[in-house]
């Protein structure tokens, strides 16, 4: 191939595909995250993860797509081109479809979340051992986002008054005093968190999912300029060819 602009616009295409290869890691990185606040505030239970999944499998089709392109490009092939396009085309398809269904489903996801707080923070109060996972798991959460109980730590005493919050409420303490003196003082004084888990919670999982629809859409416009890119230098690679058919 001759010409600086036929042969700038193959090393630009590389470029995007190089970008393509990036984009690819982070929607899986994302879809992962997203995936992990799912799991790990559903109250025990897993739900809302297909949207994510699929996000996954997204990811690993751009990174075999983008070294399809950059193969393409290299070796000057229109068909190989029009094949990189076609699938940016239904990769495009497929995220704006993912996009839609991720922010229908929320409210959906955030409502059945909401329900299994409440019902995985019932059995946390429990003294039962089969089920203390619910406990470290109200621990883990109250721990993380510095709140109590699912809208505040009045929760505990609802049903038991003379139930005290968990020590999971209780700021960090780093004296050397013993757990018990801490969790002590911690609840004389009132100490503990007063916000409440279950906004905290939503309002991480929706920010999360909010990143990944934002993430799809702007990785579409990009996508979109790659097909552009693809197209524009398969013509020139065809007109090339006719030009040089008939000189």
């Amino acid at each position: 191939m001759e010409g600086c602009g036929m042969n700038c616009i193959k090393y630009l295409l590389v470029v995007f595909n190089g970008l393509f290869l990036i984009l690819g890691i982070v929607i899986i990185a994302t879809a992962c995250v997203d995936l992990g606040m799912l799991k790990g505030f559903a109250g025990m239970e897993t739900t809302g993860h297909e949207t994510d999944a699929i996000l996954i499998a997204i990811g690993v089709l751009i990174i075999v797509v983008a070294a399809f392109g950059c193969f393409g490009a290299w070796k000057e092939s229109p068909k190989l081109l029009y094949i990189f396009a076609g699938c940016l085309i239904i990769i495009i398809l497929l995220e704006l479809s993912v996009g839609i269904a991720a922010a229908a489903l929320r409210p959906q996801i955030e409502g059945t979340m909401k329900t299994q707080l409440r019902a995985s923070f019932i059995k946390n109060k429990s003294t039962r051992e089969e089920d203390s996972v619910y406990r470290e798991f109200w621990d883990r959460v109250q721990t993380s986002l510095e709140c109590c109980g699912v809208t505040g730590p009045e929760n505990y005493g609802a049903s038991e008054p003379r139930l005290k919050p968990s020590f999971s409420c209780c700021p960090p303490d780093n004296s050397d005093q013993a757990d018990e003196i801490k969790r002590s003082d911690c609840l004389s004084m009132e100490k503990y968190y007063k916000e409440g888990c279950e906004d905290k919670v939503l309002s991480t999982v929706h920010s999360a999912g909010l990143s990944v629809i934002v993430c799809v859409i702007l990785f579409c416009f990009l996508e979109i300029a790659g097909i552009v890119l693809a197209l524009w230098l398969a013509h020139s690679i065809k007109n090339e060819g006719k030009s040089r058919e008939t000189a």
